[in-house]
């Protein structure tokens, strides 16, 4: 993960999930947020589905709020993912460009405040002890 060392105002945003509701980072302001952009086509993108909504469900009585936004996907290919956290549509890519995402597999990580205090690039086991780590610090606050 990369730590940013000034954390930075996260880009605020409204989209609709697949169930057609709106989800707004402001509305989320309060809690952590792990905000996880990816593509519909990307393997490695599908392969951590499991180990992230794994650790939305041990986390979700702490604060915490678990998002996959789905960057210029055709919301029929995303049907599979449907029992997993919620797939929030970037249409346009335009929430993408607003962080950003320069690839299809990208995880931004905001505290309580709505600041941007780390991303990662690479392909993560979400259930491993580092990650659980790196939240629990997150929930207790930065020092």
């Amino acid at each position: 993960m990369q730590k940013l060392e000034i954390p930075v105002d996260a880009p605020d945003f409204t989209l609709k999930d697949l169930r057609g509701e709106r989800v707004s980072l402001r509305e989320l302001r309060g809690k952590i947020v792990i905000l996880s952009f990816f593509t519909a086509w990307c393997p490695i993108c599908s392969k951590e589905f499991f180990s992230f909504d794994k650790l939305r469900e041990e986390t979700k009585d702490k604060n915490t709020a678990f998002l996959k936004v789905a960057i210029k996907a055709i919301e029929e290919d995303l049907k599979k993912y449907e029992k997993f956290s919620p797939i929030l549509m970037d249409d346009s890519g335009s929430v993408a460009k607003a962080y950003g995402v320069k690839g299809h597999h990208e995880t931004f990580f905001i505290n309580r405040e709505g600041k941007i205090v780390g991303r990662t690039f690479s392909e993560k086991d979400w259930t491993s002890m580092s990650i659980r780590n790196l939240i629990e610090h997150l929930l207790v606050g930065e020092k």
